[in-house]
């Protein structure tokens, strides 16, 4: 039995953790209030193309000062909140954090294993990246609604031991949750944030769903100068990509990529709907930035930021 911290309740978290309580192992749930209640009175209801799953109810709090002592200790913890609640979050977490404990950001985005790192170290933090749909329709509640590709869980440092990795993917996987371990953490992370940055707060701003923004070339000539620039400032950090340039990527975004979530609507557009903060600062945001650190212009990435930051402004207001 493997203890865990599943810190952000939210759609991702509630699924995760109620597979991983439903096989066993013992999990402690953080998150808002009217799902943490759902959790702890009814249990955890999943439903969706990974299966249909009835956990019992489960020990569940608004924060980390509400969990008895008796259940303090924990091996794992899994950050799921979203990306600009990283640091607060690990902050909140950092008294739990005992010498073995390992920290996994399930998160979207740019940064925030940095940002988890710069607290805890290197030694005790993971990445995983998820392109899984998830939906929390009620308290407890949760419905997976796409799944593109098994989730990869990995490292930045080449010296952190694969075996760990895959022994947590194992785990993971024994528990239902598709899971797969990686020496190349970057390139997954990347990859998922230049999908996001095209298609995310674009998709926003005109609610529409990722098939019609792939369908129409007014659309898809702003998406080709988001992939431009994105690639344009990763080579000049040399980050690591799957695709030698932008074209490469280009294509297999259109060809590959999209077709299987053209149905999809942006979860940045149901964060406006409801008047929530979306993850920008670690998509488009954190291109623009990384561009400004290497005197690299990003027009339309700066624009794209800009519309979403006034629209956050007005729901947010």
């Amino acid at each position: 039995m493997v203890r865990y911290l599943l810190f952000g309740a939210g759609a991702v978290g509630t699924l995760l953790g109620g597979l991983l309580a439903g096989a066993g192992h013992q999990v402690v749930f953080v998150g808002r209030r009217w799902n943490v209640e759902g959790i702890r009175s009814k249990g955890i209801s999943i439903s969706g193309v990974w299966g249909d799953y009835r956990i019992p109810p489960q020990s569940a709090y608004e924060g980390i000062t509400d969990i008895p002592d008796s259940e303090k200790e924990f091996d794992a913890i899994l950050i799921c909140v979203k990306a600009f609640a990283t640091g607060e979050a690990i902050h909140a977490c950092l008294p739990l954090i005992r010498d073995e404990t390992i920290v996994i950001s399930c998160q979207n985005g740019y940064g925030n294993c940095q940002i988890i790192a710069a607290t805890v170290g290197w030694r005790r933090t993971l990445g995983a990246r998820l392109i899984t749909g998830v939906e929390l329709t009620e308290p407890g509640t949760v419905k997976v609604t796409v799944h593109a590709d098994s989730i990869r869980i990995g490292h930045y440092l080449c010296d952190f031991p694969l075996s760990r990795i895959e022994s947590i993917a194992r785990t993971m996987c024994e528990a239902g949750i598709p899971m797969e371990a990686t020496d190349r953490l970057e390139q997954y992370i990347w990859a998922k944030v230049l999908y996001n940055t095209a298609l995310n707060p674009l998709g926003a701003l005109l609610g529409v769903t990722y098939g019609d923004l792939a369908e129409h070339p007014e659309t898809r000539r702003i998406m080709d100068r988001i992939m431009e620039e994105a690639f344009a400032v990763t080579s000049a950090h040399g980050i690591r990509q799957f695709w030698d340039c932008a074209e490469a990527y280009r294509q297999a975004f259109y060809e590959n990529m999209v077709p299987p979530t053209a149905a999809h609507f942006p979860s940045m557009l149901r964060d406006l709907e409801r008047r929530r903060r979306t993850e920008i600062g670690s998509l488009n945001e954190a291109i623009c930035e990384l561009g400004m650190q290497k005197g690299i212009v990003t027009p339309v990435n700066d624009t794209i930021v800009s519309l979403i930051r006034f629209r956050e402004k007005l729901v947010l207001s």
